[in-house]
C-alpha cells in the first residue's frame, strides 16, 4: 500500500515551502511548463507482523516528510516471521516477480533479518540499492559482502540492557521469564538472547517460553516467587499454533495475571500493564534509516554510505506501574522517561477552581478565549483543506484505489486508480456511491455491509479481503482499508479508505495450499514407507562377519559366493541361532541388488490376522483400523530383495497368495481390485523340516518346490568346532568394547570349556554366554558367569536366584523361545508352552522387552 501519512499531516511550515518554491520555480520557468518528473519509488519489504506496524508506518512518515516531493511507498509484509521453508519462499518470490514485473523501484529497506535473508537468497531486484532497518550490525555487515550496494541504521541491543536496569530495581533476582513465542523468528531470538546472556551466567537463570500456549504462559507467570522477574520479547504465534497479529493483548493478559513486575523492549508495548524498559522508539529508528534511504535516493552509492548508529535507547516506565509496583521515582535510572502521569486529585481539583475564579473575576478573558478557540477552529478547517490537496496530489499518483467517504456513504474523492482497480471511473461511484457494493460478490457482501457499517458509525475496523467483479465481468481479489477520520473541533468527518489488488497474491497463496497439499500427501506416504524401512534396517555385519575358518563355514561361504550374482531364489535351512540371517545378508550383499535395500520380515512374529496385511499391504477401510493406504513388504522390496525368516510359521491362505507373487510377481492390497507387479528377489529361511511338513500337509509341497531352488544349509556349533576359538575372540572384543573395558585375556582352560560344550542354541548361545561372562569378569582375565556341562545340553542353574519376579518371568520366557527356534503360535510353540494366548505373549515380550538378537 502506498502511505500518505507525511503528506496528509505534516506541518503547515513546510507546505508554505513547498508553494514557495513551486512559484519560484514558475517565475524562472518564465511560465514554460516544466517536464513532470515520476515519483521515485521505495519498497519497505518487512519480516515483521503486525505488532510492528508502527515501525513501518513510521519508516513510510520519515520517508514521505524529509523527501520535499512525493515519493511511492509500497509495503510488502513477508510472513517469514511465521512460516518458512524454500517451497514458500520461492512461492513468496514468484509473487513479487509478478508484482513487480516492469515496475521501477529506486530503492528497497529490509525491515527486519528474515526479510534481508530472504532478499539475498533469492536475488530479487539486482541492481536495487538497498537499507536496511532494524536488523543487528553483524548480520548487515556480513551482507554487504553479498550485496555491494547495501547500508542501512543499526541500534544497540536493548535486551542486556534492560536485563541491566531489572536487576539495579531488583538486585535479589534470580530468574528471569522471558516471553517469546514458537514462531521460526521468535525460535531464533531465544537462540540469539542465549548468546547475548551468557554474561549474566552464573548470576540468573533464563527460562525462554518458546513451548507454551498463551493460557500456560498466563498460569505460569500468576504464581512467580519473590526472586523472579518477566521480559516480554514478541509473541506472534503461540505453541499452540494460535497467531496474535498484535501483541498488545498477549502483553495485558501476562501483565495483568503476573504475580511480578513484567519489562518490554519495545516502547509501543508500554501503557499495556508493564513496567518499563530500555526501550528504543520506532520513530528514532525510522528516521535513522530513513535519513540514510535518503542519502541513498540523493545519488550517493549505498556502498559508500556507512552504517548509521541509532542511540535512542532510554529508560522508560510506565508512571502508573511505578505506583503499582512501588517504585520509589528516586530509584530510577538518571534521565528516564516517565509516561502516563496523571495528576493527583488536589492538583485536578485546584485548576478546576483556579480556574473558575479566574473565568468569574475576569470575564473578558471568557470572550478572548472564545475567539482565540473560533480562530483555532478556523486553523484546522485550513490545514485539513491543505491536507486533503495534499491528500489528491499525492493518491493521484497511485497504483492503489484511494477514497474519502462522508458520513453518509457518499464519496468525496476517488483517486483516478478507481478505474483500473474496477473498470469504473470516479465519476461512476461519485454519482451513484452504491455501486461499490453491487460490484461485491455476493458471498462476500456479509463481511463487506459489517465493515462498512462499523467505519461510518466512527468505529476503527481491521482491513478486509473480498472479491468484486470489475466492469468487464474480471472477478478480482481486494484488500479495503478504511478508517474513520477525526478532527480536533470538527468531530466525525467520515471515512478515508484505500482500496489494494490483491488478485496476484491471493492466486500464490492458493497455490501454496495447493503446494502444501500435494507436500503433505508426499509426507504421509513417505512415512508410510519409512515405518517400514526403520524396522529392517540392515545389520552391519555383511559377508565378513560370517566368522570361521572350518570346512563347513569354507563350504557355505562358496555356496554363497555361487548363488549371491544370480537373482535366483534361497532357501536357508538351519537350526535356531546358527545365522541364517547374516548368510541371507550376505547373499544380498554380494548380489547384483546390493545398492536397493534388503526387506526382512520375520515371519513367526506375525500375527496370523495380520500377516496377509504386512506382507501384501491394505487399502484405506480394507478392514477396521486401516485409516489410509499402506504397502506390503512385496511393495517396498519392488525391485530390493526380500528376506523371509522364518517362512514355516504362514498359514495356508498367506502360502498360496505368496505362491502367485513368486510365480509371475502380482498381488492385490487386502481390500482393493488392483493387481500390482513387483520384482522381487526372496531369499526364505527356516529352521525346519520343510520335506516333513510338506509330507505333514502343514507347508504348501508347490510353494516349498519354488523356493528350495538354490537350498543352503548353514552348519550348527558343534560341526565347527574349530571356529569356537576365533569367534569367542570376536565376541568377547565386541562386548568388551560395548561395556567401555578393555580387552579380556582368553585362558585355554575357558577355550577347552567352551570347545566341550554342545551348544543346542548354537552361535547365539555362545553370544549369550559370552556377554554374560564380560559383565561378571572382574579382572583382566575372561570368566564364565557359571559352569558349562561338558558335553551336556545347558549351563548349570544359577546359584543365586534373579533379583525380582520380573526378571525370573523375563528369563524363563526367554528360555521357552530358545527351546521353541522362536516361534510363538501353533501347537508346539511358546504360547502354547506358557499355556497363554499368543496375543499376550507378544504384549509381555513387548513390556520385557525380549528381542531376538540380530542375524540369528
Amino acid at each position: 500500500m502506498v502511505h500518505l501519512r507525511g503528506l496528509l499531516y505534516g506541518g503547515a511550515g513546510r507546505v508554505w515551502r513547498v508553494l514557495a518554491v513551486w512559484v519560484l520555480a514558475s517565475g524562472l520557468a518564465g511560465g514554460a511548463v516544466a517536464p513532470v518528473q515520476p515519483a521515485p519509488s521505495v519498497l519497505l519489504l518487512s519480516s515483521f507482523g503486525e505488532d510492528l506496524t508502527g515501525l513501518t508506518t513510521a519508516l513510510s512518515d520519515a520517508i514521505q516528510a524529509e523527501a520535499g516531493r512525493p515519493v511511492e511507498v509500497a509495503e510488502e509484509y513477508t510472513g517469514l516471521d511465521r512460516y518458512a521453508g524454500a517451497a514458500y519462499e520461492a512461492s513468496l518470490l514468484r509473487m513479487y516477480q509478478t508484482k513487480y514485473a516492469g515496475r521501477r523501484m529506486d530503492l528497497i529497506v529490509v525491515v527486519g533479518p528474515s526479510a534481508l535473508s530472504f532478499l539475498l537468497d533469492s536475488g530479487m531486484m539486482p541492481g536495487v540499492p538497498v537499507v536496511t532497518c532494524f536488523v543487528p550490525q553483524r548480520l548487515v555487515e556480513e551482507a554487504r559482502k553479498r550485496r555491494p550496494e547495501l547500508t542501512g541504521a543499526v541500534h544497540p541491543a536493548n535486551a542486556p540492557m534492560t536485563v541491566d536496569l531489572m536487576l539495579a530495581l531488583y538486585p535479589r533476582t534470580r530468574r528471569i521469564h522471558i516471553i517469546l513465542g514458537a514462531s521460526e523468528y521468535e525460535r531464533t531470538q531465544a537462540e540469539f538472547g542465549r548468546q547475548i546472556f551468557k554474561r549474566f551466567a552464573g548470576r540468573i537463570e533464563f527460562d525462554y517460553m518458546n513451548d507454551l500456549t498463551l493460557d500456560q504462559m498466563v498460569g505460569r507467570v500468576r504464581g512467580l516467587a519473590e526472586e523472579d522477574l518477566v521480559l516480554f520479547g514478541s509473541l506472534q504465534m503461540d505453541a499452540g499454533g494460535r497467531s496474535y497479529p498484535r501483541s498488545f493483548d498477549p502483553v495485558r493478559a501476562l501483565a495483568e495475571a503476573s504475580s511480578r513486575p513484567m519489562f518490554v523492549l519495545d516502547t509501543q508495548m508500554l501503557g499495556t500493564g508493564a513496567l518499563g524498559g530500555i526501550l528504543i522508539s520506532n520513530e528514532e529508528t525510522a528516521k535513522a534509516s530513513a535519513a540514510v534511504g535518503l542519502a541513498v535516493m540523493a545519488g550517493q552509492p549505498a556502498s559508500a554510505v556507512p552504517l548509521r548508529l541509532n542511540s535512542g535507547a532510554v529508560p522508560m516506565f510506565d508512571w502508573r506501574q511505578v505506583r503499582r509496583w512501588g517504585v520509589r521515582e528516586s530509584a530510577l535510572p538518571r534521565g528516564a522517561e516517565i509516561r502516563f502521569r496523571q495528576p493527583s486529585l488536589w492538583g485536578l481539583y485546584w485548576k478546576e477552581i483556579g480556574t473558575g475564579l479566574v473565568l468569574i473575576t475576569v470575564e473578558s478573558l471568557l470572550v478572548a478565549a472564545l475567539v482565540l478557540q473560533l480562530r483555532r477552529r478556523k486553523r484546522t478547517e485550513r490545514r485539513l483543506a491543505e491536507a486533503e490537496v495534499r491528500y489528491r496530489t499525492v493518491a493521484d499518483f497511485t497504483h492503489d484505489w484511494e477514497f474519502w467517504q462522508r458520513p453518509d456513504g457518499s464519496f468525496h474523492y476517488l483517486s483516478p486508480s478507481c478505474a483500473q482497480v474496477s473498470g469504473y471511473p470516479p465519476e461512476a461511484f461519485l454519482e451513484q456511491p452504491g455501486l461499490f457494493r453491487e460490484i461485491v460478490q455476493l458471498p462476500d457482501l456479509p463481511l463487506w455491509d459489517r465493515h462498512q457499517a462499523a467505519v461510518l458509525a466512527g468505529a476503527p475496523a481491521p482491513a478486509v479481503e473480498f472479491r468484486i467483479r470489475t466492469r468487464s465481468e474480471v472477478v478480482r481479489w481486494v484488500e479495503l482499508a478504511n478508517n474513520p477520520v477525526r478532527v480536533e473541533g470538527l468531530g466525525f468527518l467520515g471515512t478515508r479508505g484505500s482500496v489494494r489488488d490483491i488478485t496476484g497474491r491471493k492466486e500464490g497463496e492458493l497455490a501454496l495450499q495447493t503446494a502444501y497439499g500435494e507436500i503433505q500427501v508426499l509426507k504421509d506416504r513417505l512415512e508410510a514407507e519409512n515405518t517400514y524401512y526403520r524396522e529392517q534396517v540392515q545389520a552391519e555385519e555383511s559377508a565378513n562377519n560370517l566368522l570361521g575358518n572350518s570346512d563347513p563355514m569354507k563350504y557355505l561361504q562358496f555356496r554363497i559366493r555361487q548363488v549371491a550374482p544370480s537373482e535366483t531364489s534361497v532357501l536357508i535351512q538351519g537350526e535356531t541361532g546358527t545365522g541364517k540371517e547374516l548368510v541371507a545378508e550376505a547373499i544380498h550383499a554380494m548380489g547384483p541388488r546390493a545398492e536397493r535395500p534388503l526387506i526382512k520380515v520375520n515371519c513367526a512374529t506375525l500375527p496370523q490376522s495380520l500377516a496377509e496385511s504386512e506382507l501384501f499391504g491394505h487399502e484405506k477401510g480394507a478392514f477396521t483400523g486401516a485409516q489410509s493406504m499402506r504397502k506390503g513388504r512385496f511393495e517396498l522390496a519392488d525391485g530390493a530383495t526380500l528376506f523371509l525368516d522364518e517362512i514355516g510359521e504362514l498359514s495356508g491362505e498367506v502360502q498360496a497368495k505368496m505362491l502367485r507373487v513368486l510365480q509371475s510377481g502380482e498381488f492385490q492390497r487386502v481390500g482393493g481390485d488392483r493387481t500390482l507387479k513387483v520384482d522381487v528377489r526372496v531369499i526364505a529361511a527356516t529352521n525346519r523340516d520343510l520335506a516333513r511338513e510338506v509330507a505333514a500337509g502343514r507347508f504348501r509341497e508347490d510353494l516349498w518346490y519354488r523356493l528350495n531352488v538354490f537350498p543352503i544349509t548353514v552348519p550348527p556349533l558343534r560341526n565347527r568346532k574349530d571356529d569356537i576359538p576365533s569367534l569367542t575372540q570376536a565376541f568377547a572384543a565386541q562386548f568388551c568394547l560395548k561395556a567401555g573395558r578393555p580387552p579380556l585375556d582368553l585362558p585355554n582352560a575357558l577355550l577347552q570349556a567352551l570347545a566341550a560344550y554342545a551348544w543346542p542354541g548354537n552361535v547365539r548361545e555362545l553370544q549369550n554366554v559370552l556377554e554374560r561372562a564380560v559383565l561378571v569378569s572382574t579382572g583382566s582375565v575372561l570368566q564364565l558367569a557359571e559352569p558349562l556341562l561338558a558335553g551336556g545340553t545347558g549351563p548349570l542353574l544359577r546359584t543365586e536366584p534373579p533379583r525380582s519376579l520380573e526378571a525370573m518371568e523375563r528369563e524363563h520366557i526367554l528360555r521357552m523361545l530358545e527351546s521353541t527356534g522362536w516361534k510363538v503360535e501353533g501347537a508346539q510353540g511358546a504360547a502354547a508352552l506358557l499355556d497363554l494366548k499368543p496375543s499376550t505373549l507378544r504384549n509381555r515380550m513387548l513390556k520385557l522387552e525380549i528381542k531376538r538378537s540380530a542375524g540369528f
